[in-house]
């Protein structure tokens, strides 16, 4: 299922639903608070993130998807996750 990450209380909702939660995006984000909100997703439950336009509106959206499929495939850190998209965006604009 598809839904929207909440601040308050989104662990309750993972556990109540019978089926895997995936949150969605929602609007476009500066990117280490994008990662956050992936990052807290994943760790309170959600099976995967759909950031749609955090990606590709992202100034660079190849450095944003690798470093999202960190956080929800590797379990990195938030730090860890905006430091590697900052160092691959680097290598990409070199």
């Amino acid at each position: 299922m598809k839904s929207y990450f909440i601040e308050e209380g989104f662990e309750k909702v993972v556990a109540g639903c019978p089926v895997p939660i995936v949150i969605a995006g929602g609007k476009k984000l500066p990117e280490r608070e994008a990662l956050d909100m992936a990052y807290r997703a994943v760790d309170q439950g959600a099976a995967g993130v759909d950031m749609g336009r955090n990606i590709f509106q992202s100034d660079s959206p190849v450095a944003m998807i690798q470093a999202v499929g960190a956080v929800v495939h590797r379990n990195e850190s938030v730090d860890s996750a905006f430091q590697m998209y900052q160092d691959i965006k680097s290598d990409i604009e070199a």
